[in-house]
């Protein structure tokens, strides 16, 4: 108890000295308002940036399920211009589905 006591009974600075307690209240509580802004805003702005980030990536992920998509069609394109008969197991494998018919296009310069 004697320190509590030794902490109160020592002088303040000149500058807070001459101020009523209510007023050093009050910078306190203003000080202590000023760091819960502070605290708010950053937490706030790192939400936001979070929440930008998630929006990215979701986007990306799209755009990466879109171009694998695009890129298995141009597999089955590839492989029917390549070899028609294949076509068949390809379109099974992938869920489409199978050509009727297969029909071969002869060129306009060997036609009579």
């Amino acid at each position: 108890m004697s320190m509590l006591a030794d902490l109160r009974s020592r002088p303040l600075p000149s500058r807070f000295g001459a101020m009523a307690p209510e007023v050093r209240t009050l910078f306190r509580l203003m000080g202590l308002m000023v760091f819960m802004a502070a605290a708010i805003s950053v937490y706030l702005w790192t939400r936001t940036q979070v929440r930008e980030r998630a929006v990215l990536l979701d986007r990306t992920r799209s755009e990466l399920v879109r171009a694998r998509t695009h890129h298995d069609r141009l597999l089955v394109e590839r492989t029917m211009l390549r070899a028609p008969g294949r076509l068949g197991a390809l379109a099974v494998g992938l869920d489409l589905e199978a050509p009727a018919a297969v029909v071969d296009v002869v060129p306009a310069a060997d036609a009579p």
